[in-house]
């Protein structure tokens, strides 16, 4: 199916990542700016308005359908996914440590306003997850035979010119899709290289390639699984945690968003530390405290204040891949990917 408008929701990854690209379009920084003031508009208001909380009620139900497809629904950071989009988080931190075993920031706070950031700020950070995801799709396509889910006709002056906040709720609804798929990618990609060709971890991951949207047909047939974890290179700690924080203002929505800000005065950004380090289970439903997530949306002023040979608190360590428990692709071995019904 070609979309022919941006405020056409993507169904899976690829469609997603193909969105992205047909909102980037001809003139990026303009494109890519709006888009920014727009999210901003959405973080920084005092209410959303009904029409937004209809638009979010349609995409959370392509996403759920998305994030419980064979393949995908099993993994710990997609259940967690789907039980913030059923069932929106306290906002209260000891109730969240409870819940999750650790508090990050955004967690109860507005992303914005706890760390200061502004659209330009949000523009740059969706320019490098559109990068990135652009990388990606390179890195595995076949040259000539990959067509778009997006029309000439999808662009930002067409779709989203007389209403940017229209074409900002879509992404914020799919941005769950966004951080799963490629999340899913990341962690099969790099196991399969691991145990090697022809094993399970390496069926695992052409399942996972077809569940995101991702079929032969549009594949490049040379393409090996450690070229796909190449291509994943571009997907680092900061695009997936900037994809979650935008996530995670929907989750923590659910259904009932207009007037949610007059009543808790933070909006709040679930974050669950992210699959940028190995979690291990230590205990009846609990995990291990993942490495210190990256910053999503930057706050450059920020960073130009910083007094000179200052140590930053929330610097990180690079952070490899995502590792699932030894074994635990031999567990998770999946069937065929099957159609998911429509709830």
């Amino acid at each position: 199916m070609v979309y022919t408008s941006l405020t056409d929701v993507p169904s899976n990854l690829r469609e997603g990542i193909d969105w992205l690209m047909a909102l980037k379009g001809t003139d990026a920084e303009k494109n890519l700016g709006a888009m920014g003031d727009a999210i901003y508009r959405l973080f920084d208001g005092d209410t959303v308005g009904s029409n937004v909380v209809a638009t979010l009620k349609k995409i959370k139900r392509t996403s759920k359908k998305f994030l419980k497809g064979q393949g995908l629904k099993d993994q710990w950071f997609v259940k967690e996914l789907l039980q913030r989009l059923d069932q929106p988080l306290n906002k209260k931190p000891v109730v969240l440590a409870e819940t999750l075993g650790f508090v990050e920031e955004s967690d109860y706070e507005n992303v914005v306003e706890a760390r200061g950031v502004r659209p330009e700020n949000i523009a740059k950070c969706l320019g490098k997850v559109v990068d990135s995801c652009e990388k990606f799709v390179d890195g595995i396509k076949t040259s000539g035979r990959y067509g778009s889910s997006y029309s000439s006709k999808a662009t930002w002056d067409a779709s989203c010119a007389k209403d940017p906040e229209a074409c900002a709720v879509v992404l914020v609804g799919i941005a769950p899709m966004l951080y799963a798929g490629l999340s899913s990618l990341q962690i099969a990609s790099e196991i399969a290289v691991r145990k090697g060709s022809n094993s399970v971890a390496e069926k695992r991951l052409g399942d996972i390639l077809k569940a995101v949207g991702y079929d032969k047909l549009k594949l490049n047939s040379s393409v090996s699984i450690s070229d796909i974890l190449k291509a994943m290179e571009a997907v680092d700690v900061h695009i997936l945690t900037t994809l979650y924080d935008l996530a995670g203002f929907w989750a923590l929505y659910g259904t009932n968003i207009a007037g949610n800000l007059e009543v808790e005065q933070s909006t709040g950004v679930a974050q669950s530390g992210g699959p940028e380090g190995p979690v291990e289970p230590v205990g009846p439903g609990k995990r291990e405290r993942p490495e210190k997530r990256g910053r999503g949306f930057e706050d450059e002023r920020f960073e130009d204040e910083r007094f000179e040979g200052e140590e930053h608190e929330d610097s990180v360590e690079p952070v490899k891949p995502v590792q699932s428990a030894e074994g635990e692709e031999e567990e998770q071995s999946m069937e065929p990917v099957e159609p998911v019904k429509e709830e």
